[in-house]
């Protein structure tokens, strides 16, 4: 069966494991049924790129035995560190951790494009957490504005330049904390100007946020030049109780039912498309 939907999903700070993403598209395809035969996965997976470096700064830490609260302060080294690591200039064996977290990103959407086979550019669905909001959206910013800058490394193709994502999911994000310090603060431009117009019509920034979740924000109030963009502000009760009450719901989006029908329903729009068009011409 034809693909005819690829779904980047990228995850937040701290230490996920590899298959962190599995829960949400186990979830997801169990919704779509026969329709998820259409659909096509990545997980960009980035965070081995800066914890192997908190983890000798964790154990160096430890050589004294000088701290109270252990785990909470693992968690701050491992969490808060990324967001600092990767916007501060930091290089990693030679290259900023800025531009290898973006090559990483790119990497998984060649990897997503090749998968969903040749022909027409199929639409793109991004779903991004937390600090994974700032890194997709800076990528699609620098796909856009920074063509010439040597730190960015731009898309073979339109897939892979965010040119044909139709569906931007934010969750839990905390884009509104790395804003520049003086306006105009512009977005993102959003859908590309390059998205066919049978795309563009149903072409949706949704963001999505639980009012007790410290670290997620919502959007669309911002910006001081929206680039046309507009951003669907959705506010749920994510997770359940007690934890849905509290801070901890900025782990829980990917398990909620209301996130989830959320996503399908998006799934599902976008996959209704007609008419389809023809694979032979671009």
């Amino acid at each position: 069966m034809t693909k005819k939907l690829g779904v980047f999903i990228i995850h937040g700070m701290g230490d996920p494991a590899p298959d962190y993403a599995e829960v949400l598209i186990d979830q997801v395809t169990k919704r779509l049924g026969d329709a998820a035969r259409e659909v096509e996965f990545e997980a960009c997976y980035w965070a081995p790129i800066l914890q192997k470096q908190q983890d000798v700064t964790w154990r160096r830490l430890l050589l004294r035995d000088q701290l109270d609260a252990l785990a909470f302060r693992r968690w701050i080294v491992s969490a808060l560190g990324d967001p600092v690591s990767y916007l501060s200039g930091f290089f990693k064996d030679g290259k900023p951790v800025y531009g290898q977290i973006h090559a990483c990103m790119r990497t998984s959407l060649e990897q997503l494009s090749a998968r969903l086979g040749e022909g027409q550019p199929r639409p793109l669905m991004i779903l991004a957490h937390s600090l994974g909001s700032v890194i997709a959206s800076n990528y699609i910013w620098d796909q856009h504005y920074n063509k010439n800058e040597e730190h960015v490394g731009l898309g073979k193709m339109p897939f892979e330049r965010t040119e044909t994502l139709t569906s931007f999911i934010t969750f839990g994000s905390n884009i509104p904390l790395f804003l520049p310090p003086s306006p105009p603060i512009r977005c993102i431009p959003f859908p590309h100007q390059n998205l066919p117009a049978y795309l563009k019509a149903e072409a949706r920034w949704q963001n999505v946020f639980d009012p007790d979740d410290v670290l997620g924000y919502p959007l669309a109030d911002i910006w001081d030049d929206t680039q046309g963009t507009r951003i669907d502000d959705i506010s749920i009760n994510a997770g359940t109780w007690p934890l849905s009450e509290t801070p901890l719901s900025h782990t829980a989006y990917l398990r909620d039912d209301s996130f989830l029908d959320l996503v399908e329903e998006r799934m599902r729009a976008l996959l209704r498309l007609t008419p389809w068009p023809d694979e032979t011409t671009l």
